[in-house]
């Protein structure tokens, strides 16, 4: 298909990106300055006006990480992309949508999130973003100098997102209606996102997608964390990190993960009483959300790849979840592991209780306690292709992602459709998906019962579509007796 170029006049100055009669794309967008010496560790800057027509004609650098597939890394990578019908005066619901990728890969630019699909078949805006990971985003360095700060993952997001709300209506969008989604560690900044009052003005919903709320850390945990970086690789002033490959400073990140850290959940978004004043479930506690309209939900296996034991190695999240459950009582833990099995049988029993304790208990407790305001709704993914099935992986954490986006031919989603030749089905699942996030993009409710204080129901897509509950019953009631719901309740993290 033919494409053209589409010039935008932004109050930062023109910008040029495609179209191709369907959707129109501007990519690679810098919201903030380059991440050259110390604003490596330091708070994003945003961009004032640039000269001349910026091209948005294709994807900039993404952060720095180690990937076999993304290599395209560099210090200017802190850019948006947004996908738009028009970029006219009509004023479009808007996804600001937050990859995942356990902060420390991943990037806005992926096949996966690809916006065009949504944005054509439902006329609405789609927004993705980079930003820091790793090293980068979620340790603090002020130890060291007072000029470097902790959470700039979260500090770039948020500079994303004020970015968006003041130039989106140039592309199309109403920057008065936005609504902010991301998926895992997205998700889980979804949920820091709501924790803070002041950002509420910049979007109207909010939608996470297998985040964990619980998965946050203190400042304490954090400077221990970045206390064993700075000793482990001998570095003794910011200087050494400004000056140091970015690459080089990834390789050294590698090696602390493999020493020190928690696995997938070595880097988290930090309770640092300065940006995020409040675990999520508390300041949902104490009525900080009560005003805003939040769709929460989780796949229904969400760690079904730990039947495989080799990816169960490979995707290292088990260190969470037994720090977590050396501190239950030993008969908790029996019950907990007794429960399961019996649930869900030998071979599933633990791949359930982990996507329990890493996500779907803790959503159930984060949506109870923004529903008392009566504007959360809940949702479960069951539905799985034969190939899923047969590889005992079953509705796997990410497997929801291709029916968000509509994008079933990448390279990465392929595999999941190789047993199933005929996609109508598929195809009418994900529409049921998209139609009820945009529904809640422009009406701000959803056509089922929102969550109460009581057992929570949801909508669970498979094919067909049911309402049922989010978690069996006994393992609601199991889960309320554990030590882990009293810290999530108090904001005490590991």
């Amino acid at each position: 298909m033919a494409t053209f170029q589409t010039d935008v006049l932004t109050s930062l100055g023109r910008v040029r990106g495609t179209t191709d009669h369907r959707t129109c794309s501007w990519k690679g967008i810098p919201y903030a300055l380059p991440l050259e010496s110390r604003l490596r560790f330091s708070p994003p800057e945003p961009l004032a006006r640039w000269n001349g027509t910026l091209d948005a004609s294709r994807f900039g650098s993404i952060a720095p990480q180690r990937s076999l597939l993304r290599t395209k890394v560099g210090p200017d990578c802190l850019t948006l992309n947004i996908w738009s019908p028009a970029a006219d005066a009509k004023r479009r619901p808007v996804l600001f949508f937050i990859h995942g990728g356990a902060f420390s890969h991943g990037a806005g630019s992926e096949s996966f999130y690809h916006g065009a699909y949504l944005a054509s078949r439902w006329d609405i805006v789609v927004v993705t973003c980079n930003y820091r990971l790793g090293i980068f985003g979620f340790l603090d360095f002020s130890l060291l100098d007072g000029s470097c700060s902790g959470n700039n993952g979260l500090r770039d997001v948020l500079t994303a997102l004020r970015w968006t709300h003041d130039h989106i209506g140039d592309f199309g969008g109403d920057p008065q209606n936005i609504t902010i989604a991301g998926q895992s560690a997205g998700g889980t900044m979804v949920s820091a996102l709501a924790s803070m009052r002041d950002t509420h003005r910049l979007y109207r919903q909010a939608i996470m997608m297998s985040g964990g709320p619980t998965q946050l850390q203190s400042r304490d945990s954090c400077r221990i964390s970045s206390e064993a970086f700075v000793t482990l690789n001998g570095i003794e002033t910011c200087n050494e990190l400004y000056a140091a490959d970015l690459q080089d400073l990834v390789t050294k990140q590698k090696r602390f993960m493999r020493k020190h850290g928690l696995g997938a959940a070595t880097f988290r978004i930090t309770v640092d009483e300065d940006l995020v004043h409040e675990f999520p479930i508390v300041a949902a506690r104490k009525g900080v959300m009560d005003h805003l309209p939040f769709l929460i939900g989780t796949t229904k296996e969400e760690m079904g790849f730990m039947a495989i034991k080799p990816l169960a190695r490979l995707i290292d999240v088990g260190n969470i979840v037994n720090k977590g459950l050396e501190e239950e009582d030993p008969q908790i833990r029996q019950e907990l592991l007794d429960t399961y099995v019996a649930l869900y049988g030998e071979d599933r029993g633990i791949p359930m209780m982990y996507t329990d304790l890493l996500f779907r208990i803790s959503s159930t407790w984060f949506a109870r306690n923004v529903a008392s305001g009566q504007h959360a709704w809940m949702y479960r993914f069951d539905y799985e292709t034969q190939i899923l099935r047969m590889n005992g992986f079953h509705a796997i954490h990410s497997s929801d992602l291709p029916y968000v986006f509509g994008n079933f031919k990448t390279a990465l989603v392929r595999p999941m459709f190789l047993l199933t030749p005929d996609m109508s089905q598929v195809r009418a699942v994900a529409d049921e998906v998209q139609q009820d996030i945009v529904s809640f993009m422009r009406e701000g409710s959803l056509p089922w019962d929102p969550c109460t204080d009581e057992h929570p129901l949801g909508k669970c897509y498979d094919d067909p579509p049911t309402i049922g509950e989010m978690v069996d019953r006994r393992l609601d009631a199991l889960h309320d007796r554990t030590r882990y719901k009293y810290r999530s309740f108090h904001g005490i993290s590991l």
